[in-house]
């Protein structure tokens, strides 16, 4: 589901910086689940792989504690075969993961944060305002 860009301008207006640090500074403490669009964050990376090592090692170290799910899209074709590269990574680092095979992955994850308590979702997209109030969103 792609945001028409007059709604992705509204929405980044209505977008407001509340903090800025590192991951665990804005999640420890303040939630219990943090579900991940996958493809969304680690677009553009030269190593996604080392991203989720880099996780691992995060929570790992106590560093992460809220859960991780990482939501990977699944629900097209052409995400398939990038997406089973994904779910062995994620597999082969005892990450949690789940295949979002029936809608885009960050519309995924924003339905799975409305059944956990204090959830947020981290992507790059705001598909997930217009399921939840509120997510993470790195800068671009």
């Amino acid at each position: 589901m792609n945001v028409n860009p007059k709604l992705r301008r509204a929405y980044s207006r209505c977008v407001v910086e509340v903090a800025r640090g590192l991951l665990p500074d804005l999640v420890n403490d303040l939630y219990d689940y943090l579900m991940i669009d996958l493809a969304s964050i680690t677009y553009g990376l030269r190593d996604p792989r080392a991203f989720l090592v880099n996780v691992r090692l995060a929570i790992d170290y106590g560093y992460l504690r809220p859960s991780v799910v990482f939501v990977v899209d699944y629900s097209k074709l052409e995400h398939r075969a990038i997406a089973e590269v994904r779910a062995k990574w994620l597999r082969d680092l005892g990450l949690d993961f789940i295949l979002a095979e029936d809608e885009p992955a960050e519309i995924r994850a924003a339905k799975e944060c409305l059944n956990k308590p204090r959830c947020i979702v981290l992507s790059r997209d705001y598909d997930p305002l217009t399921v939840i109030n509120e997510m993470l969103q790195p800068i671009k």
